[in-house]
């Protein structure tokens, strides 16, 4: 099927940062196309009507509404992932995938959120020197179904090596930038510092703050999803894992480049100071326990993608220091 095909498409976090990012990405892609997607709220629906998506109010956690509007589907963009659980739903999806599949004219896709917190280890700001890469199928393998997010995506990798549809996990580091979807534009850690520092008058980064995390800007990572979709597109006969990948070779690291903690929060406290948003500039260190959600002390990051490089991902955003500005949250009037 050609990459600029009409197709029925299901949205799964559509008011979301990155999942409204890559919604108005598609609308300008896929003029022809019609996306569906289903939240939660008349109010979130409510966001979408202009943009002339249908709007399905409900929840993942309702198997036989997800699995109807799944059946109906030629791609699946799943970005509402819990941190961990959310299996059940996962489930449903491929299963309503697969049976699809049997009769599709198109070989139904999905396209699995999930990020590097399945690999976070380490504590106390302490640069971290175990490099990991999608690659790592052995290791990958191994994990326990505990670590962040990995028992939906043993779901989703056992789909690619049976290979009745195209499934692939994008495995997203910090996200960062300004989103442009309808609803939130914001990610969660750079606002969690900001968050912080307000409350307590500076800014503040975990430890030594020379713990690791890989990041991609937000208008990037959308293309990679687009960039994946097109391939499988195209590619259907040989978008299946092999037997050897355990069908983690259908993994796919979406990371740019590579930050450490300290030297951003500083950044960040410089900025926030410059806006009389907190009483002194720069940032300080502080122990694991003091710190808010989404402030981590361990590192997270994996090696570039040579999976996605091929692909032609490449990144052309600014980078995370440079874009600080523009993900901050607007000033509060004084």
């Amino acid at each position: 099927m050609s990459s600029t095909s009409a197709l029925n498409i299901l949205i799964l976090g559509a008011n979301g940062y990155i999942g409204g990012t890559v919604l108005t990405d598609l609308l300008k892609s896929r003029p022809a196309s019609s996306i569906t997607a289903l939240v939660r709220t008349q109010a979130k629906a409510d966001l979408l009507q202009p943009l002339k998506v249908k709007s399905v109010v409900g929840e993942l956690e309702d198997i036989p509404l997800l699995k109807f509007l799944v059946a109906q589907s030629d791609v699946v963009l799943n970005f509402a992932v819990p941190f961990g659980g959310g299996d059940d739903s996962i489930q449903a999806i491929v299963d309503a995938l697969e049976e699809r599949s049997a009769t599709s004219a198109v070989k139904p896709i999905l396209l699995q959120t999930s990020g590097t917190g399945t690999v976070l280890y380490g504590a106390g700001g302490i640069a971290g020197t175990d490099v990991w890469s999608d690659e790592d199928y052995d290791r990958w393998n191994e994990l326990p179904n505990e670590a962040y997010f990995h028992s939906g995506n043993k779901i989703v990798a056992a789909a690619a090596l049976r290979g009745k549809i195209s499934s692939y996990i994008i495995m997203s580091p910090t996200v960062y930038g300004k989103g442009t979807g309808v609803d939130n534009k914001l990610s969660l850690q750079i606002p969690a510092y900001v968050r912080y520092a307000k409350r307590e008058g500076q800014a503040a980064y975990i430890g030594k703050g020379e713990n690791i995390w890989g990041n991609v800007h937000v208008q990037d990572l959308s293309s990679l999803y687009l960039l994946i979709m097109n391939h499988a597109l195209v590619s259907s006969n040989s978008t299946h894992a092999s037997n050897t990948s355990h069908g983690w070779s259908n993994l796919i690291y979406a990371g740019t480049g590579q930050h450490s903690w300290g030297p951003v929060i500083k950044t960040l406290g410089d900025l926030l100071y410059a806006r009389g948003d907190v009483k002194q500039p720069g940032a300080i260190e502080i122990p694991d326990d003091q710190g808010d959600m989404y402030m981590f002390g361990g590192n997270s990051f994996l090696a570039k993608s040579k999976k996605a490089e091929a692909l032609g991902f490449v990144q052309k955003e600014k980078d995370l220091i440079e874009s600080m500005k523009d993900a901050l949250p607007a000033p509060v009037a004084k």
